[in-house]
């Protein structure tokens, strides 16, 4: 449930990513954007059929193509890295390693972010880091023993 909590979430924000880029000019962040979107669906489900997994897997090489072919140097490169990490990230079942997947993708896509001007996106990258950090802490064993021991 917290794995597709999370994926609601993504989609929600990526939605309003791809008005955000598209009102910057940045097209390469856009159509990330959008085909992040895609990925999420294809990976909502907690049991993917076939074709789903085949939709999640073509938005990988669609990714590289759209960089290649919008590439504005260094900032199609880290939009591109950023996808590929937030792609392994959504593949995740554990939300533990889908959020470390997560926060170095927000790394990376903040260099993208910078070198586009989105002073926007770098805020949501701040808090982004933030809430991947809070809850990766949170989700340490002796912290969540803590816890449990304090509600009885």
């Amino acid at each position: 449930q917290a794995r597709r909590t999370i994926l609601t979430a993504q989609a929600g924000a990526g939605a309003l990513f791809v008005l955000h880029f598209f009102a910057l000019g940045a097209h390469t962040g856009m159509l990330m954007c959008a085909l992040g979107l895609a990925q999420m669906a294809a990976a909502y489900p907690e049991r993917r059929p076939r074709w789903l997994r085949v939709l999640f897997a073509l938005t990988v090489p669609a990714a590289l193509a759209v960089a290649a072919a919008t590439w504005q140097g260094p900032m199609s490169a880290l939009s591109a890295a950023g996808f590929i990490l937030g792609t392994i990230g959504r593949w995740q079942s554990a939300v533990g390693r889908m959020r470390l997947f997560f926060l170095s993708s927000t790394v990376v896509g903040a260099g993208h972010n910078a070198l586009a001007g989105s002073a926007f996106g770098l805020a949501s990258d701040a808090m982004t880091l933030s809430g991947h950090l809070l809850s990766l802490w949170r989700a340490r064993p002796a912290v969540r023993q803590r816890s449990a021991l304090a509600l009885h």
